[in-house]
């Protein structure tokens, strides 16, 4: 999935921004999701951005996303943690595509031994904006629950 870097030093110089551009905002994805920053979430993603979890729901446009931290979302648990890693990304002009792997811990409130987990991997597509790159879709695709039933996600098979 990664694309190949360019071989002028100019372009070059631009593929590496925006790799870690691109990288920063699947990071500042996760941050804002744990710290509750449902606002600043939801400014990540294009007007029109959609989030889903296959097999389970989808978000479609500011107004649906900004209600990730309601009582029927990511509200309803006492904390989350949702690890992003393995970054692979590719850039084609002004859009962008990319895979990450994903942990997500989903704390219930009955203790630190309560929880839902999942883990499976982020699907992205990007466009680059006046403010940067920013999310036009964001799928989760859960391969694995451990711990409780995750609320929100059918089990993964």
């Amino acid at each position: 999935m990664t694309s190949t870097p360019p071989t002028e030093l100019a372009a070059q110089v631009q593929w590496l921004v925006d790799r870690a551009a691109i990288s920063d905002l699947l990071i500042e994805f996760a941050r804002t999701l744990d710290e509750r920053e449902f606002d600043a979430n939801t400014a990540l993603y294009v007007p029109e951005g959609s989030f889903g979890v296959e097999g389970a729901f989808t978000l479609q446009g500011h107004e649906q996303l900004a209600a990730t931290g309601s009582p029927r979302g990511l509200g309803q648990y006492d904390g989350t943690w949702h690890g992003s890693s393995n970054h692979a990304i590719a850039i084609d002009g002004d859009t962008a595509t990319t895979r990450s792997y994903l942990l997500g811990v989903h704390m219930l409130g009955g203790g630190t031994f309560d929880h839902a987990d999942g883990g499976g991997w982020y699907d992205c597509t990007l466009r680059r904006t006046a403010e940067g790159w920013r999310f036009v879709t964001v799928r989760v695709h859960e391969v694995w629950n451990a711990g409780q039933p995750l609320p929100h996600v059918p089990p993964a098979h």
